[in-house]
Parts: structure tokens; sequence; C-alpha cells
């Protein structure tokens, strides 16, 4: 009975055990893998979820099968002469060697296995590099000094570099072990006085040769890595006349003197002719591989040779450097123009090019407006807008430069007491729509809307369709839609309407059996239990855009700024990415590693739907071409993106600011200049608060491509290295055909142009505009200068900067107040845009008269005194003495009236 009992009990234990070992393989292998394959499925992308799984194993198999079918032939052909010994006339002596001969046959085939599959391994770990060596193909592009393709470095260097070790490792083990086999057969033959076979030593020569080319091969790759070559900075990247004239030759008589010892050695050992050919041939090639890696002798031909001819004897080299790097970082198309400036510069007020730009001026900071959205359009406290962005739409039939936030739902602005799990899964699960305002707006005004409210609406004639918003860039929990609680709709009065979710996103949670896997997958039981669901259930999951793409394509590196668009059939998500690579030849990495760069892919997600499309902006890119060719079907030509969408794709941010960064210096494209660095540049310096930072890039809506044409262009004003006067506007555009192409308009060296520094000092030291400040300060408020806009107008540059108030209490709303405007040394502020242009236009001629007036008064008195008056210091006047802003004080400003004098007349 006891033996019954501990029998039943030993089976309960095995029986729990395994249920318990099943439930959690489930849970780490079969419940990840069905709940992924559902989630690729609702997005139409099962083949790719399939391919990608399977993709890492097959070139593991491949290789794998590559490696054994080598070691299988070769222990073949060796067996093939493995056995002479067994014709032995001693019976014993033959049954126990045809013994250990058929144990060491059998041997092969497993032998085989266990060296191939370590030796494959790295393939497993490589297996996206492999892809993209399988799946490339020809740039049409070379680099300057080897005149390989682009696409060689990029895709098939890295991978052959990986094989040209494993395959090493490969044929010197075997090489060892058919030596060994050869060894072990010579030695049974010895006993009988027979000699090895003739095949057995062709075999092992030919291993043997066969090793010596592999490690040939490893010394002509690194002719590659040459070119990447850092030992000739900070002056340039790449190699120099040293490593082109005698490392690089080196390598070439290396490869020539290793393939001569190896056959010589060969041809030795097999004909017994002597080791001096050998011995010669290998001390030469002991001396190349130290001339190649001798520093010594490398640095004193740099000291000798070329510091004294640095320029001649480096020029080619260097030159090489500079179109690889605008070629790696896409710079080499840039369209340089040389912009100038007049003395006197022009302005009308009135002038309807100028009052049509003043439109599109952005006179919010983004960082400003995310707050104002969130205090006037909120609507219900647990909205938020994530980010704001810029864009441009056709409103009333003009080109309109807007700002757009997305009103998302942010769960940590619910109470606590209603943060539970039917609230957070099935009712509060999406936002409401868009809110837009133009660019331009005017201080002390009511704030213009293109789109507010809830639900969304429009006094300008824009479409407004499937406004929920249920993927964002908010971090949302998975959302159960529809359901039979009913989700949080648009508020109607003090209620809020109940809708109910009937797109496609998500994955159907129609079954106990899926509301299983999910609750394991979530580690939730309430998926399980809850009565809510119903035949059109769908779990949404992954709901934050960034999230949902790296998911999908983890090889692409995204853009910071995702921009959200309002259509007529709902709202997208527009996601830039793009496809980097260190090893672009000649080119040096910025910060993130990496030395090649292409805005590549458009991704949308469709915001109500989560649908995620991929669309190719850029063919000629290698890499993006061998992911299409990898994965066919899901990256598409941008041509197939909706025409709506297509409107608003814009020229990212990223990869500009990378660009712009690297023309700095490399706009320089003479070796001569590049080599004095004469000409270096730097992001301007721009007012932030109370000090000096770096400018970011900024878009703005101007016809300086095409007079006449609109186009929304990316800008980044830059300087002189150290100085903070203003040597370039770096632009690219974004309209049409005029998509990417970049543009660098250059002020003459020999010309002072204020940069935005200078401007926001002589801001500070106009007297008016200091005293209102002030004024404001002391009423409780503080005040806030926002980003200054440069924007180029009739041969000059006129320099835009909002000004706001903002109290100092809790609640902190910044308040657009006024416009600061100012064009060469002239300064005005003003609530509106348009106001301030009529004063500026008033200010400018008053100092062109007070110049001219002043030039006549030197004048004569040279003319009285026959000579030219220097130094000339004459006592204060009221008009040579201090003098006071153009600006008028807040109770004038809109009248015209008493205006003073500026700091900054001559």
């Amino acid at each position: 009975m006891k033996k019954v009992l501990k029998k039943r009990m030993l089976i309960a234990a095995s029986a729990i055990a395994a249920i318990g070992l099943a439930v959690i393989l489930l849970k780490l292998i079969f419940v990840d893998f069905v709940v992924d394959f559902w989630w690729f499925q609702s997005q139409g992308l099962t083949v790719y979820f399939l391919m990608r799984l399977i993709y890492r194993y097959l070139v593991f198999a491949l290789f794998a099968a590559i490696f054994f079918g080598f070691f299988t032939v070769n222990f073949w052909l060796a067996s093939r002469v493995v056995g002479v010994a067994e014709t032995s006339p001693d019976k014993n002596e033959r049954n126990l060697i045809t013994t250990l001969h058929n144990g060491l046959r059998r041997m092969y085939l497993p032998l085989s296995v266990l060296m191939a599959l370590p030796i494959a391994a790295p393939m497993y770990a490589h297996w996206k590099e492999a892809l993209l060596f399988l799946f490339g193909g020809a740039s049409g592009v070379t680099d300057p000094l080897i005149g390989k393709d682009i696409s060689f470095y990029l895709l098939s260097l890295p991978i052959y570099t990986l094989i040209q070790k494993e395959v090493l490792v490969a044929f010197i083990i075997l090489l060892l072990g058919v030596m060994f086999l050869y060894w072990y057969e010579s030695r049974l033959l010895a006993i009988q006085d027979q000699a090895l076979p003739r095949r057995a030593r062709v075999h092992i020569s030919a291993l043997a040769l066969a090793t010596v080319a592999i490690v040939c091969w490893g010394f002509l790759l690194e002719r590659f890595h040459l070119l990447n070559e850092t030992v000739n900075l900070p002056i340039f990247f790449g190699p120099g006349y040293v490593e082109m004239k005698i490392i690089l030759p080196m390598i070439w008589l290396s490869v020539i003197f290793l393939a001569a010892t190896g056959i010589s050695l060969v041809v030795s050992v097999n004909r017994k002719s002597g080791w001096k050919l050998p011995v010669i041939v290998g001390v030469l090639f002991a001396l190349s591989v130290m001339g190649k890696n001798a520093d010594f002798f490398n640095d004193m031909v740099r000291k000798y040779i070329v510091a004294p001819n640095q320029i001649a004897r480096e020029r080619p080299y260097i030159d090489a450097n500079i179109r690889s790097t605008l070629a790696a970082y896409g710079l080499d198309a840039v369209q340089t123009q040389d912009f100038k400036t007049q003395s006197k510069p022009a302005f009308d007020a009135e002038d309807p090019a100028l009052v049509r730009r003043l439109q599109n001026i952005p006179v919010w900071d983004r960082e400003m407006l995310g707050g104002v959205y969130e205090e006037l359009q909120g609507i219900r406290t647990y909205y938020s807008f994530p980010t704001i962005d810029v864009d441009r739409y056709i409103v009333e039939g003009s080109y309109r430069q807007v700002y757009l936030g997305a009103r998302e739902i942010q769960f940590s602005k619910l109470p606590k007491s209603a943060q539970n799990w039917i609230n957070l899964h099935l009712q509060y699960t999406h936002g409401q729509g868009v809110v837009m305002i133009p660019a331009a707006q005017a201080g002390d005004e009511f704030m213009t809307w293109f789109i507010k409210d809830i639900p969304p609406r429009s006094e300008f004639g824009l479409s407004i369709n499937r406004t929920s918003i249920y993927y964002g860039l908010e971090d949302k929990p998975y959302a159960i839609v529809p359901n039979d609680a009913g989700e949080i709709g648009s508020p109607v009065g003090d209620d809020e309407a109940i809708v109910h979710y009937d797109g496609n996103g998500g994955v159907p949670v129609n079954s106990l059996w899926r509301k299983l896997l999910f609750s394991m997958y979530f580690k939730d039981r309430n998926i399980f239990f809850t009565a809510k669901t119903n035949d059109r259930s769908r779990i949404l999951f992954r709901r934050n855009i960034l999230d949902r793409i790296t998911h999908i394509t983890p090889f692409l590196k995204l853009d910071q700024d995702p921009y959200i668009v309002s259509t007529a059939d709902g709202l997208f998500w527009i996601q830039d990415a793009y496809t980097t690579s260190a090893n672009y030849p000649l080119a040096p990495a910025v910060e993130g590693g990496f030395n090649y760069i292409r805005n590549a892919v458009k991704i949308v997600v469709d915001a109500y739907h989560g649908k995620v499309s991929y669309y190719v902006s850029d063919r000629t890119d290698p890499i993006i071409n061998a992911y299409r060719r990898m994965y066919p079907g899901v990256f598409r030509p941008l041509a197939e993106m909706p025409e709506d969408l297509q409107k608003h794709i814009r020229y990212p941010r990223d990869i500009f600011l990378t660009q712009v960064a690297v023309y700095a210096k490399y706009h320089q494209q003479d070796p001569e200049r590049f080599y004095r660095q004469e000409d270096i540049w730097e992001f301007s310096k721009v007012p932030q608060g109370r000090d000096l930072v770096p400018a970011n890039p900024y878009y703005l809506t101007l016809d300086l491509i095409e007079p006449g044409r609109d186009d929304f262009l990316l800008f980044m004003p830059m300087a002189p290295f150290g100085r903070d006067n203003l040597r370039a506007l770096v632009i690219a555009g974004s309209d049409g055909d005029n998509y990417g192409k970049i543009f660098a308009y250059r002020f003459s060296r020999d010309q002072q142009v204020y940069g935005p520094a200078q401007v926001h000092s002589l801001v500070n030291q106009d007297i008016v505009i200091s005293e209102q400040f002030t004024l404001w300060d002391q009423e409780g408020s503080e005040v806030l200068l926002g980003k200054m806009i440069i924007e180029p107008s009739g041969g000059s540059l006129l320099y835009i900067q909002p000004v706001y108030l903002q109290e100092e209490g809790a609640l902190k709303i910044p308040q657009l107040k006024r416009l600061i405007m100012a064009l060469d040394d002239a300064v005005v502020m003003a609530p509106s845009l348009e106001e301030a242009a009529v004063m500026l236009e008033a200010e400018l001629a008053r100092k062109s008269v007070r110049r001219d007036r002043n030039a006549q008064t030197r004048q004569s008195r040279e003319m009285s005194s026959g000579s030219p008056v220097e130094n000339n210091i004459n006592p204060p006047t009221p008009e040579n003495g201090l003098k006071t802003s153009s600006t008028q004080p807040a109770e004038t400003l809109n009248s015209g009236e008493n205006q003073t004098p500026s700091a900054s007349d001559d």
C-alpha cells in the first residue's frame, strides 16, 4: 500500500512539475512568439516577421553548411589515403589498423559538424551584416584613392574582414587535423617500410598554399582600412603621403613575399631542393612587414620629407578627404551663392512681397507654445500636448506656416482615484484632434486659431475628419476597444459622449484563448476575467509610435522630431528615418559614431488605425536598397505616399544639423585653404535668457530660392569661428523639386554683417526698450525674449525677436507682448510685425538723413581746415550726443509720435 501511495505521489509530483515546466515554456517562448506574430499580422507584415525570424538561422545554416562541406570533403580526401597500412601481411596487426581506421572514418562527419558550428557562430551574431552583404548592390560612386565602389566599404568590407578571419581559423584547424591524420598514417606505414602516398603530400601542400592565400587576402584587406587612418588628424582625415607612398607599397610587398615564401616552402619540402630560397623570401617578407609597421621609420619620413613640404605632399590626400566627406554626408551637391548686402538697406514696409513674408514669420517659440496650448486648449485635465510641430498648410488659398499640436491623453493627469483598470484600459483610450495657429501672431491680441476646441473645428475651411488619436508620442497602456463599457469621447455639456472604436488597428481579442494568452503576455489577469469585451473587441498595444516603429525596423535610426499631419482622411504621424554607417572611406565620424548618413525613409503612422507604412525617400542609398531587396514589399517608393501627405514632407532637422556641423569645416574645398583652416565656421550664437547659446535650425517660409515662389526652408545661421558676426546662411528646401537641396548663402568676408548676438547687444543698449522691460518686471511679470529669427529681405537681413510676458505666480502662461525688429543698426519694437515694419522704415530713413548730414558736416570741416580731421571728438550736442531709442514708450507705441534718437546712430 505504501509503495502504491509513494508511486502515486511521485506521479503527481512529476505531473505538477511537467505542467509547471510547460507553463514556463509556454510563457517564455510560445506566448511572446504568438503575440508578436498576431501583432505583425495586424500590420500586414506577416511575411516580414517570419523572414526576420528565419534569416538569422538561414545565415548561420548557410555558413555552417559551407564550413561543414569544406571539412567533410577534405577529411574524405584524407580517408582515400588513410588506410594504405591495412595491407599489412600480419593479420592481427591488419585487423587492429582496420578497426582504428574505421573508427576515424566514422568520426569525420561528427568532427566536421563540431568544427563547423563554432566557426560559423560569429556569422549568426552578425547576421544583419551578412544579409546586407548578400543583398547589397553597387552604388555607382567610387572612392577617390583606390577606386572601389562605396557599397563595397559600406556592405562588403565588414563581412569580408569577418569571413577572412573565420576562413583562416577553419583552414588552420583543417590543416592541423589533416596533417595529424597523415602523420598517424605515416607512423603505421613506417612499420612496413612504406612511404606516405604522393597524393597526401599534394593535399597538405594545397591546404598550406590555401592558408597562405587567405593570409595574403588579409593583407590586401588592410589596403581598404588605410582609408580610415587617423594619424593625420587634426589636419585632415584619412591616409596621407606616408600611408600611400610607404605603407601601401609595403602591403603589396608583404603579399608578394608571403606568397613567394609559401610557394617556395612547398616546393622545397616536396622536391627537397634546399632552404636557401624560402629563407631569402621569408626574410624579405619579415622586412616588408616590419617596414609596414615601423612607426619610427614612418615618423622619420613625416618629419624630414613630408613636414617641410606638407601642402605639396599632402594636397591630393586632403582633396580626397574633402570630396569623400562631402559625399558621405550628402554635401557634394551644395549650391553656394554670394549674398550681397546693401550699404544702404532699402526697406519698404508696404512692399507686397514683404507683407506676404511677414505673414509666415514664426514669432512663437515651440517651447513656449506647449504650455499655452495646454492652458487654452487642453479643455480637460487629462489632455496634453507632448510636442508642438511646425508645418505649412493652404489656408483660405494662401500658403501659411503654422504651429500645430496633437491633443493626446496623459494618464498621469487623471486623479489617483480614477486610475483604475477600467478607466485606463477601456474608457480613457484616446486623444482628441489637433490645434493649429498661424506662425505669425500679434502681441496684445487674442490668439488666432486655425483649428481649436473639442471636437475640433475650423473657421478657416480646414478639413477635419476622424480626429481620435489612439497612437501618438505619449506612453500609453494597452487599450481594449470597442468594449461594452464604452470609451470617453468629446465633451457634451457637463458630460462626455460615449464612443466606440471602429478601426482595424490592434489584435482581435474575441476568444478565451486569446484573452488567456494576452493576460499572460501583459501579466494582467483582468484581461482574462473582464466581461466587458465583445466579438469586435481588439487590443491595441505598442501605441507609442517610436516604440512601434523601432519594434518593426530596429535597424533604422529615427529623427528626434516626428510630427503630426492633418488631412481630409484623418491624422497621420510622419517620422523621418536614417540609414547610417561607420565604414565610409576617407570621412571622419561625427558624434554618434557614424560617418555616413542618408534620410532614406519617410515613415507614416496612422493615428487612428496604427498602420505603419515605409516610403523610400533616397533611392540612391545602397543600404536602403539592400533592405528593399532583403524585405520585398516593406519599403515602397515615395511616389506611392498619399498626395495629401506628400505635401507635408519636410527636410528633417537632425540630418541637417549634422550636415551643417560638417560643412562648417569642409566648405573649404580648396586643399590649401583647408590646410590653413582660414575660414572655419561655427553655429551662430543666439540669445537664450541671459546666455548666448549655439543656434538650432528653424523652419521659415520664404521665396529665397525662386523669387515669387514660397518654399518651406530649414535655416541655420553660421558665424566665423570665434566671432559673433554672420558669415553665411545655410538652408535646405522641403517643397517639390527643391526637397533636399542645400544652399549656402555666403556674406563677404570684408564686410561687417551683424550676427544674432550683436543684434541682441543693440537691443540691450536701446534705452527705451530697456526701460520698458524694467517697467514690466516691476509690475510682477517676467520678461522673456524668444528666439531670434533671421529673414533675408531685399538684400539685407531682417532680425525679428518676440517678447513674452509671464506672471511670476504659479500659473505661468506666456503672453506674446511685443515684437522686436532690427535691420542693420536700427532697432524698433511694436505690438505687431506690420507696425514694426512701418516704424523700422521710418527709423532707417531718419538714420540715413542723419548720416548724410554728418557726412556733409565732416566734409565742410575738412574743406575749411584744408586737411582731414582725425580723431575729432565733438562735445555732446543734440546731434552727436547721447541718443535714445527709436522704439517708443508703451503708451505711444501705436501712435508713431515722440520718437527719440537711437543709441546706435552714427
